[in-house]
């Protein structure tokens, strides 16, 4: 059974509203430095960056989603949530399978002060093969995690199968995020994260959710502007908030080190507060 709704508090504003802040990324933001054109960038590096981010952004946020190696970068304050999940993933009939890391749970994500716990899911439930052992997943996760008096944050990721045509893929792509959603909405989790599916899916969105509420990801694939104008469709039919990471803070990458503060200040501060601010005008939050 999911935990107590008021244990997903730590992690919203005084009205529930969710502003978080993603920098958890570890093989996704060496990927992201490749194709600013920083190639062979060492966990050094990514730690600089992360502290340079969150030591600009994260005071405007209500939390801060970090890897286990950067969790020094939370600032006093908000809430912290630590990633579950293994970063590869296997193959199965053209379909994707992830895994939890061997060495990292939740008891150790408590042990680092985690106020809770996310699991990134590729999920495709119009696939057999792979959908019933990724929700059994999700299943063993919520368990560790409320075991340990921790929330799971569920982010499940709809993608393209091996094989599939992309005009086939995207004319489903919306459904496939709402139906994700619903078969999702009973499986443990406490808060869905999800991809934005269409303008005209949101509210079907959030009516899959429930009883869940879900915050609005912010991928690597839109830019801030497209990502604030998502955000106000999303709160306006229902969504808690947003956990947003590479939206905001992705053009520092391929800058020098020496200009990134300066950039963080001068272009990814205003932006997202411009994201908390539509956030908390008008999201739902989460149940209070």
């Amino acid at each position: 059974m999911p935990v107590s709704e008021r244990a997903l508090a730590p992690l919203a504003g005084p009205t529930g509203v969710l502003c978080t802040l993603a920098l958890d990324h570890r093989a996704a933001m060496r990927n992201a430095f490749r194709r600013a054109g920083v190639p062979d960038v060492s966990e050094e590096t990514m730690l600089e960056v992360k502290r340079r981010i969150a030591g600009v952004l994260a005071g405007r946020a209500t939390g801060i989603l970090l890897d286990p190696a950067a969790v020094g970068c939370r600032p006093p304050g908000i809430g912290l949530l630590v990633p579950l999940e293994e970063q590869e993933y296997e193959s199965l009939d053209g379909g994707r399978l992830n895994g939890l890391m061997e060495d990292f749970g939740a008891k150790e994500a408590r042990s680092l002060g985690a106020d809770g716990c996310k699991l990134l899911l590729h999920f495709r439930a119009d696939h057999p093969a792979t959908a019933a052992r990724q929700v059994e997943l999700v299943r063993r996760a919520a368990e560790d995690s409320h075991e340990h008096g921790l929330p799971l944050v569920l982010e499940p990721l709809v993608y393209r199968l091996e094989g599939e045509a992309e005009d086939a893929y995207v004319a489903a792509y919306a459904g496939l995020v709402v139906e994700g959603a619903r078969t999702l909405a009973g499986s443990g989790a406490d808060l869905l994260k999800l991809q934005f599916p269409s303008e005209a899916a949101c509210r079907e969105l959030t009516e899959a959710s429930s009883p869940l509420p879900w915050a609005l990801l912010g991928g690597s694939d839109v830019d801030g502007e497209t990502f604030v104008g998502q955000l106000e469709l999303a709160c306006r039919a229902g969504a808690a908030g947003f956990i947003a990471g590479r939206a905001v803070w992705g053009g520092a990458l391929g800058l020098p080190a020496g200009e990134q503060e300066a950039w963080l200040h001068d272009e990814a501060l205003p932006l997202f507060e411009r994201m908390c601010a539509t956030a908390e005008e008008l999201a739902a939050g989460i149940p209070r």
